[in-house]
């Protein structure tokens, strides 16, 4: 599968982390090209390469909303609380059709910035994300949440994060393709930091 060429951007996405590990990343997506794939049986199922006007790939982004946490202590009203905070950088994604089976499989991947705030007492963290596929004219499809261990090196209080999902396997048919799909990633989020996101201004980390 060719590398993608161009980040996904249909909904709000954050591209403030300078540095990031993009290229690794990208590197990560890299598969093989078109092919034709023979079982035991002899069988052949002909797959095409995603990302094309005839095999467009579903588009990919971040869920408004979602693209950072804030981890807080006691009430959470002031700045002293912030045990860590972290938000989503880019997302990129490839694809393959599978022409026999009728499928399209994704892959993708995103990178991310954390920071530990001043009520921290661990170096260790766990972030927990999510990949959510929807439909066109259905609210929601699928969707699937992971978890992104990161680990703070002595004396430094960021470290970058990736995280990649490789294998979503989608139907289509007949006049449908992959753009009646949409894969949406974000931060799986409480619904007490959710409310900390809609009302405290977010303060991006630098």
């Amino acid at each position: 599968m060719p590398l993608p060429t161009a980040l996904r951007r249909p909904l709000k996405l954050s591209s403030r982390i300078p540095g990031a590990p993009a290229l690794a990343t990208l590197a990560l997506l890299a598969l093989a090209g078109c092919s034709s794939v023979g079982n035991m049986f002899g069988v052949v199922d002909e797959t095409k390469d995603g990302g094309t006007t005839l095999y467009p790939c579903p588009a990919v982004g971040v869920l408004k909303g979602t693209d950072h946490v804030t981890l807080v202590t006691g009430a959470g009203t002031d700045l002293t609380d912030i045990v860590a905070k972290a938000e989503i950088g880019k997302v990129v994604s490839s694809c393959k059709y599978n022409i026999d089976e009728s499928t399209i499989t994704v892959d993708l991947a995103f990178d991310g910035l954390a920071e530990l705030g001043p009520a921290a007492t661990s170096r260790e963290l766990t972030l927990k994300t999510f990949v959510a596929v929807t439909r066109r004219f259905n609210a929601f499809d699928k969707k699937q949440v992971y978890e992104v261990p990161v680990t703070f090196e002595a004396g430094r209080r960021q470290v970058g994060f990736v995280k990649t999902v490789e294998g979503t396997i989608l139907p289509y048919g007949g006049t449908a393709d992959g753009r009646i799909y949409q894969i949406l990633i974000g931060f799986q989020l409480t619904p007490d930091q959710l409310e900390y996101n809609r009302n405290v201004a977010y303060i991006p980390i630098r």
